[in-house]
């Protein structure tokens, strides 16, 4: 069984006090203009211990991932660990103990490790690599990691998502009441102080599905920048650079979203029944 320890809701605490008292580096806008741009931002919150499922779901932007399709996932990898197991022998003691160790890609709380989340974003055409990893994109992603689109961040048992919309990133932690966006001044020392904090950090790399809605909303009210006035901010205008420009409105329509969505979802389930038909030939 995988323990679950309080001291994760513990740094959060911590983590997000840090975030409130961090002076002029994190911003909580009240305009309606902000309000309404996060009200396109898909968001899952926290139910028992599905950190794990919020925070996929959350980082690609609609409802992608059940539990059930992460659970079968898990079996999966579980099965082909026993696989690899038994080709050094079924009767040895280390095959014996395997089978009677808990799980390490599951538990019956809803908790799912690193590998269930990286199988389960592979299936959709992505990689989930480690933030300090040697492969090439994450060097390079480290050099400026406020270009890059999203973060996930892992420590014990719970999982969560950092997601770039146009020009503005946003904490889609399940543990908050709503997403809060994050300045890019505050967010590279926000990804320093997770890291000293415990956590692991990783990049999620390929073509993520879109929140175009999300994305057109936050160009026009970008507040990256540490100077903000909400007198500035007018309809169609954004905040960069110490000056206001016009960004032309970009909606994409509720239907072709729920289309690709669909055909996404498809395209997912088709991955993890082929793994699993190629597990039991």
């Amino acid at each position: 069984m995988i323990s679950h320890s309080t001291r994760t809701s513990f740094y959060i605490t911590v983590i997000f006090k840090r975030m409130s008292s961090g002076g002029n580096d994190v911003k909580t806008v009240r305009s309606k203009r902000v309000e309404l741009a996060l009200d396109k931002v898909f968001f899952e919150k926290q139910d028992g211990a599905l950190c794990g499922q919020h925070c996929l779901n959350n980082a690609v932007q609609c409802r992608m991932f059940t539990a059930v399709d992460l659970s079968t996932i898990a079996q999966q990898l579980d099965e082909q660990e026993r696989l690899r197991m038994a080709e050094r022998g079924t009767d040895t003691q280390e095959y014996r103990d395997f089978l009677n160790k808990p799980s390490d890609n599951f538990d019956d709380t809803g908790y799912f490790g690193v590998q269930v989340l990286a199988q389960a974003l592979k299936n959709l055409g992505l990689d989930l690599v480690s933030f300090n990893s040697n492969d090439s994109r994450a060097a390079r992603a480290r050099t400026n990691p406020v270009e890059q689109r999203i973060i996930i961040c892992n420590m014990e048992d719970h999982w969560f998502a950092m997601r770039r919309f146009g020009n503005q990133w946003v904490n889609l932690n399940s543990f908050l009441g709503k997403p809060e966006p994050i300045t890019d001044s505050y967010f590279t020392l926000y990804l320093t102080t997770l890291q000293n904090d415990g956590y692991n950090l990783f990049f999620v790399f390929g073509n993520a599905p879109e929140n175009a809605e999300a994305d057109a909303a936050f160009e026009n009210i970008f507040f990256g920048t540490d100077e903000f006035s909400e007198d500035t901010i007018g309809p169609g205008m954004r905040l960069g650079g110490g000056s206001a420009e016009v960004v032309q409105e970009n909606q994409q329509s509720n239907t072709s979203r729920s289309e690709a969505i669909r055909v996404q979802r498809e395209a997912f389930l088709m991955r993890l029944q082929a793994n699993q038909d190629k597990q039991q030939q």
